[in-house]
């Protein structure tokens, strides 16, 4: 295989990653999301419309529960892992309920506070994925393998922005810094497994940022937890 074939499929890799990471940068703070086959999950509810969980008297429905496990699962394949062991299936499952139940508080919350979708930033978010593809139809494609199509994929990022907005609202997330003694010890954690890591001095930026970005992860996760806590949750598969 030549280098140039090499290259270019590597390109795409890395292209599909960040798309994946895009796609799902709400998933994420629930936990995700990440992770071979096109597999429904079917647990004897039959009808559409049945309720998969209650949110304060909200129904999720198996529809929507089905397609974002259809989703998950489309996403977990195109990162060449597998979607179809027992653990993976049981691990998607949890999941998914758990994503729709969190989307589902914060939306709420959010339509409560009268918090609206900046069409603005949708269109610039969805400018942007498409611009790391040569064109509308290798877009398109990738959208199909993470189980998207593109007007799914915008209503992906209507929800991403309401829930983003109503986040900003409630967490401070100013308060997640990095330390240099945080740096100086995750740098060295990393260090102690891999002889071939740049100087610090060369990736304190990327470190300080991995830093930031995990404090603010347990904010929001803490959050969450909280706002469940405070609710009348009810799974029923």
């Amino acid at each position: 295989m030549s280098e140039e074939t090499t290259e270019s499929q590597q390109g795409a890799t890395k292209r599909r990653g960040s798309l994946f990471f895009k796609l799902f940068v709400f998933i994420v703070i629930a936990g995700v999301i990440a992770g071979a086959g096109y597999f429904l999950v079917k647990n004897g509810i039959g009808g559409s419309n049945q309720a998969v969980a209650m949110v304060n008297g909200e129904k999720i429905t198996r529809t929507v529960y089905d397609e974002r496990y259809a989703r998950l699962a489309a996403s977990i394949t195109a990162q060449g892992q597998s979607a179809t062991t027992t653990e993976a299936v049981a691990a998607i499952k949890n999941q998914t309920l758990d994503n729709l139940i969190t989307e589902t508080l914060i939306l709420k919350a959010a339509e409560k506070e009268n918090i609206k979708a900046n069409e603005e930033a949708i269109n610039t978010q969805l400018a942007q994925s498409k611009s790391q593809f040569a064109d509308e139809d290798t877009f398109a494609k990738e959208l199909t393998a993470q189980g998207f199509t593109e007007s799914t994929f915008r209503k992906f990022l209507t929800r991403n922005n309401i829930i983003q907005q109503y986040l900003a609202v409630h967490i401070d997330i100013s308060s997640a810094t990095a330390s240099q003694e945080e740096v100086t010890a995750l740098y060295n954690q990393a260090a102690a497994g891999n002889a071939n890591i740049p100087p610090l001095a060369e990736i304190r930026t990327q470190v300080e940022n991995q830093i930031v970005q995990t404090k603010q992860q347990q904010l929001v996760t803490k959050f969450i937890e909280q706002l469940k806590a405070s609710s009348v949750i009810e799974t029923l598969i």
